[in-house]
């Protein structure tokens, strides 16, 4: 009996959950896609078409037990809500016997408690990207530029000192407005991007000019607009 390509299914059909599933069926792994909003499947199912889209809750036992489950390789629960993604990995691997569970963690504190529960690999994004460019800077200063190969543009990581800045949101600040703003982290997690700053609050940020430019110890503050 010829060996069959990987069974893999994936919860939640949103942008990581679209481009991960585009990406396993072009590698060649059998993908079944669970979104349980039905337009979004839908349109899923129309840009995916070797992709089985589910419409139903991944974290439901008996939906999770029409979808193949008893045969999947690997279960990616992907969508941006931890418990969902944390229920949709334990009903996997307790229930239906998967033997490998991935979770997408949207809050990083998260991460830990996912792994004594069961998940066998727990993904933070956020915690990925800081990862990333601790690694890839030598040096500890507030301001660190990681340049992107192939291109003028880098990503810039910059801690929120005392000063000005503090009480603003980034885009009230002359100095960041303009730029895209990748990530606001507080205290190892990642808020609102149009959170006001508070000390010590990392930055994480698309951009074509040096890190000499954000330096936040005397920003400007963009005038408000008069009505």
């Amino acid at each position: 009996m010829a060996d069959r390509p990987a069974y893999v299914i994936v919860v939640g059909g949103g942008k990581v959950g679209f481009y991960l599933t585009h990406r396993l069926l072009k590698a060649g792994y059998e993908v079944a896609l669970i979104e349980k909003d039905r337009a979004r499947a839908s349109s899923i199912s129309a840009q995916l078409g070797s992709c089985a889209c589910l419409v139903g809750d991944g974290d439901e036992m008996s939906f999770l037990a029409t979808s193949g489950i008893e045969r999947a390789d690997v279960l990616a629960a992907v969508t941006g809500d931890d418990e969902d993604n944390l229920v949709a990995c334990q009903l996997a691997k307790w229930n239906f016997k998967v033997p490998h569970t991935i979770a997408r963690v949207n809050n990083p504190s998260n991460v830990q408690l996912f792994q004594k529960l069961g998940v066998d690999i727990a993904v933070s994004s956020t915690e990925l990207i800081l990862n990333e460019i601790d690694t890839a800077l030598a040096n500890n200063s507030d301001i660190q530029r990681m340049p992107l190969e192939g291109t003028d543009s880098a990503v810039v990581r910059l801690s929120v000192p005392r000063g000005g800045a503090v009480g603003h949101r980034p885009a009230d600040l002359r100095e960041i407005s303009s730029e895209q703003v990748l990530l606001l982290v507080r205290d190892g997690l990642e808020i609102a991007i149009d959170s006001p700053l508070q000390v010590g609050d990392q930055l994480v940020i698309y951009t074509d000019r040096p890190a000499s430019d954000f330096l936040l110890d005397a920003p400007v503050l963009l005038s408000p607009v008069s009505l």
